[in-house]
């Protein structure tokens, strides 16, 4: 597991509630404040759907049990003038040095595509991008995903692997 001194992420300055479209204080096509089995099995759906977080389409729910997609143009978990997408390319750009340590890679960061994140004792972001490999013909690019837990104080790479064809 690699590991090494993180940058500082600020709180979300938006909440769930500022971000959700509302009609009466719920989630518009929703009547009720509880989240029923169907709702439940529903997003276990939608997470396998997209292999395990990355992709997720928060539109179609009410609940998200705690995950979120991070808007990469904003400032929330950074201070200006840096954005997101800065932060997420650092944290990439870790899960890349430790693939290129362990499998002997040249891999670079291309464009990062979608950022998701889940939060309990650390911050687990789900991270969609592409990658450049010199060593392939003609500098091919390619879809990869990671995972990386932010711990206070320290980050983790969990796991970084090219995206799996459907």
């Amino acid at each position: 597991m690699e590991r090494s001194d993180p940058p500082s992420p600020k709180r979300q300055k938006k909440t769930e509630e500022e971000t959700t479209p509302r009609y009466n204080g719920r989630p518009e096509g929703f009547e009720s404040d509880e989240c029923s089995d169907e709702e439940m099995e529903l997003f276990d759906q939608e997470l396998d759907r997209s292999g395990g977080g990355y992709e997720i389409d928060f539109k179609k729910f009410r609940y998200c049990f705690g995950w979120r997609s991070l808007d990469l143009d904003d400032s929330t978990m950074v201070d200006e003038p840096e954005t997101n997408r800065d932060f997420v390319a650092t944290l990439v750009n870790l899960a890349l040095t430790k693939t290129n340590t362990e499998r002997g890679t040249s891999l670079e960061l291309g464009k990062i595509l979608i950022a998701n994140y889940h939060p309990s004792c650390a911050v687990t972001f789900y991270l969609s991008f592409e990658v450049n490999d010199p060593t392939s013909d003609g500098n091919q690019t390619k879809p990869y995903r990671a995972v990386v837990r932010y711990f206070p104080g320290d980050i983790e790479v969990v796991s970084c692997n090219p995206k799996e064809s459907c």
